[in-house]
């Protein structure tokens, strides 16, 4: 019952900022900070990765054939590299439990002209969430692949790393 109750209330304050984000967009991001609006209407053209918590709060052009997220990634990994990370800071706990180390990456893969974009589970320990929905997590043992495991990308897509949605992610293209 406990876990029934904890899913609830994951999933309300998961619809919950994705209301609050959808409020920014319907209204012509009225009430977003000036700062925040200014810093969005310069961005060039592109698909990006906008952290919107308190512990991963950060911007990355998606430049980069995979973009690393957990608790102990590489912040930027070289020039020239085509990977690069997305640190979650972890201040206290919670985060602890919820993020792991390696916990999700986004893939970029090239069809022509245009990138798709993927997002995969690293085999985390409480999961990842796309749009409020569980991905699958690659399991080696019963022969699920990354490959098998990967979700596309949309832009205006929301994921989180755990269930809390404390560590949420839009993914959209300017």
């Amino acid at each position: 019952m406990k876990d029934d109750i904890y899913s609830a209330i994951c999933r309300e304050a998961l619809e919950s900022r994705q209301r609050d984000l959808g409020a920014f967009v319907d209204n012509g991001m009225a009430g977003m900070s000036s700062r925040l609006e200014k810093t969005l209407l310069r961005l060039p053209s592109g698909w990006f990765l906008l952290g919107l918590g308190p512990y991963n709060a950060g911007l990355v052009k998606m430049d980069y054939d995979e973009v690393l997220l957990g608790r102990e990634v590489p912040e930027y990994i070289g020039v020239g590299m085509p990977v690069t990370g997305f640190r979650v800071s972890s201040p206290d706990a919670f985060l602890n439990t919820e993020v792991s180390r390696l916990h999700a990456k986004v893939i970029r893969q090239m069809a022509g002209d245009a990138p798709h974009y993927s997002l995969v589970d690293m085999r985390s320990t409480c999961g990842t969430y796309l749009n409020g929905d569980a991905i699958p997590v690659p399991d080696d043992l019963d022969g699920a692949s990354e490959a098998d495991c990967a979700r596309t990308l949309r832009s205006g897509d929301f994921f989180s790393l755990g269930p809390s949605a404390v560590n949420l992610f839009l993914f959209f293209q300017k």
